[in-house]
């Protein structure tokens, strides 16, 4: 049973009427934090869900496949790691995990279950918006990996080879020795920033803007880089302990090899 939203019922159609407004599902155990949530992002012309725990999130999100999914870490019945591994496990929708709990474990552990992005409490309403619309507009409407893969397979585009790893860009996928590897959208995000520039060192700030879409304001926006490239060396590198392909480049950030 879907769970009714909080906030008053606004009368707000999205800019353009003829587009179908993005879909988010807020989580949280805290009643306050819903309506504010809900509030704001239905004055912007969002549809918004409501879920108080993550068994009744996770219900939620199988019946009706939203845009984009917000949760509390502290959440009673399944916790908000928990959540965010099992939708992570059937679908590529953006994840924003907004919680008290910003201790430096928490928020690498948070990205490390699938989420894109951490924000913490308390927050700014206009700071969340900016990180939402963000990742929305690079992401889009991907609700499952069978739905990505079906997008994937209609575009003919540039197909780059470093080392052992082949990237087709325009397919948004990976292969490594000849065997697809799987990527979340953000990951691939980060990949096609760092190939776009590649040979170029890039700082934290700057890959946050080109694959987020947002700037660094707090030390936790430095965590999601780190940790996203830390993925991206696990399924890409021989050796993630010492990374040729996405190189450190001490005192500013990673480099990808040029490509010729």
């Amino acid at each position: 049973m879907l769970a009714a939203v909080e906030a008053p019922v606004l009368n707000v159609l999205p800019k353009q009427s003829n587009e179908i407004p993005w879909k988010v599902l807020v989580v949280d155990d805290e009643a306050a934090i819903r309506r504010i949530v809900a509030f704001r992002l239905q004055q912007n012309g969002y549809q918004i869900l409501t879920a108080v725990n993550g068994v009744e999130a996770l219900e939620i999100f199988n019946q009706t496949l939203p845009d984009l999914v917000i949760i509390d870490l502290m959440l009673p019945e399944m916790s908000g790691f928990e959540l965010t591994e099992q939708i992570r496990k059937k679908s590529y929708v953006p994840i924003i995990i907004l919680s008290a709990a910003n201790d430096e474990p928490s928020i690498i552990k948070g990205l490390e279950f699938g989420a894109d992005d951490f924000v913490k409490k308390p927050f700014s309403p206009l700071e969340l918006e900016i990180r939402i619309k963000g990742l929305l507009k690079r992401i889009g409407r991907v609700h499952s990996v069978e739905e990505q893969t079906q997008n994937q397979t209609s575009h003919v585009g540039q197909v780059i080879l470093i080392e052992d790893v082949k990237i087709d860009v325009a397919k948004r996928q990976v292969f490594r020795k000849g065997q697809r590897v799987h990527l979340t959208e953000k990951e691939f995000a980060l990949l096609e920033t760092l190939i776009k520039y590649a040979g170029e060192p890039m700082t934290h700030e700057h890959l946050l803007e080109e694959a987020w879409g947002f700037p660094v304001r707090t030390q936790s926006d430095v965590y999601i880089v780190r940790t996203h490239v830390s993925r991206l060396r696990s399924k890409l590198e021989d050796n993630p302990d010492e990374p040729t392909l996405i190189q450190t480049v001490r005192g500013i950030g990673y480099k990808l090899p040029k490509v010729s």
